[in-house]
């Protein structure tokens, strides 16, 4: 019985996808045809007919092969409680992880343009992102990741900031292939090649969304099906994703950076760099000035302030001086 030998386990919006693509193209590494199954979301996974069922997913791979899926539920909380936990009892101790996390205010307008499309949600971010605690939860990383290393030990969770991915894929890749312990293999990479991108994306939704959600279909005809036709057919049957909304406010930029801060220095203790992991000057920069940057106590303008001394703070500012906005 094959099962994981790894997981990608998100975060949602942060180079999952990418990842996915590109170890698929090592020859010692299988993966599933659905990507992200979220098995391990569910205590069914514990029983003999729910590890079968998982193992289904696998038993195709070679011997030589280690076996991955990338489920970015697996870093949900506190939507799915109890994943760290059930895979060690499934797929035993040695199991690796690898965790991928991206400027938080990137990531949630990604996932507001994602959720949006697919009819969760409604257009307006300012609103949606205080409205849903899930766009500010699943980007609690420190507090998403701990649960893993708690479980597996910090030597076998690999946390890689998707913004250093995307510059280096193939050095990436080669950073992963060694954690698992496999030859790295960076020629076999097009870097070139974009994944996932919102822009050209179809929602599965629509008349025709049935199809893709099928058993006869996923179990018989799509392993049939080359990846230039799927995707083919996807853009024929199923509606393009719908314009992307309007970036949040100044204000609800300076908003979600207040709200995790904490999280970012934590996530930043727990990957040992020496400094911060984002600039917050940059990323309030991208989103014009605040109306009102003199806000009093416990308004964003204060939460700002917090990180000048954080993981966000910028390269040259004194502690205790809030970011220039220009």
């Amino acid at each position: 019985m094959r099962l994981p030998d790894f997981l990608i386990i998100g975060a949602m919006k942060a180079g999952t996808t990418t990842l996915f693509e590109d170890l698929q193209t090592h020859p010692r590494v299988f993966m599933p045809l659905d990507k992200e199954p979220h098995n391990l979301c569910h205590d069914a996974v514990l029983t003999e007919a729910g590890r079968s069922a998982y193992a289904a997913l696998f038993a195709a791979a070679r011997a030589d092969q280690v076996c991955a899926e990338a489920s970015t539920g697996y870093t949900k909380l506190p939507d799915y409680p109890g994943v760290p936990a059930r895979a060690v009892r499934v797929l035993g101790a040695g199991l690796r992880v690898i965790y991928l996390v991206r400027e938080p205010v990137a990531r949630i307008i990604s996932h507001h343009h994602h959720a949006y499309g697919n009819g969760k949600c409604g257009a307006q971010i300012d609103r949606e992102v205080r409205e849903r605690p899930m766009f500010l939860d699943w980007t609690r990383y420190a507090t998403q990741i701990t649960p893993w290393i708690d479980a597996l030990g910090r030597e076998r969770v690999l946390v890689i900031r998707f913004e250093s991915y995307v510059a280096d894929r193939r050095g990436t890749v080669e950073r992963v292939s060694r954690f698992l312990g496999i030859e790295p293999r960076p020629e076999l990479i097009d870097a070139s090649r974009a994944y996932n991108a919102a822009e050209a994306k179809v929602v599965n939704r629509g008349r025709f969304a049935w199809v893709s959600r099928n058993a006869v279909y996923r179990a018989v005809v799509r392993p049939l099906l080359s990846d230039g036709l799927k995707a083919r057919a996807r853009r024929l049957l199923l509606p393009r994703a719908p314009r992307r909304p309007d970036p949040p406010s100044p204000q609800t930029v300076e908003w979600i950076l207040g709200e995790l801060a904490e999280e970012m220095e934590r996530l930043r203790t727990i990957m040992g760099e020496p400094g911060p992991l984002w600039d917050a000057a940059e990323v309030q920069r991208r989103f014009g000035p605040s109306e009102n940057p003199s806000r009093g106590r416990g308004s964003a303008g204060a939460e700002a302030v917090a990180y000048a001394t954080g993981p966000f703070q910028r390269a040259g500012h004194e502690p205790g001086r809030a970011p220039s906005r220009r």
